[in-house]
């Protein structure tokens, strides 16, 4: 054979064995990926009540940046 058949040949085989371990690996992840997401529980999350306005805004109030700022509106 020739020796442009040889590389076309060699070419194809890693070409081909690339393909396929990347597919491969692929599969793992993906149901890696799945177990992962079936160990998430996000309703928890959802059902979580939202913080009192009123809350946030004096924790905001509260800030030393907010204070002085604040200072120096009033003066």
């Amino acid at each position: 054979m020739s020796l442009w058949v040889w590389i076309v040949v060699v070419g194809g085989t890693l070409f081909a064995f690339s393909l396929f371990v990347s597919l491969a690996l692929a599969a793992i992840l993906g149901s890696v990926s799945r177990e992962l997401s079936e160990l998430v529980d996000l309703e928890r999350w959802a059902d979580a009540p939202l913080a009192d306005e009123r809350l946030a805004g004096i924790e905001l109030e509260s800030t030393p940046s907010a204070s002085a700022g604040r200072g120096r509106a009033q003066a």
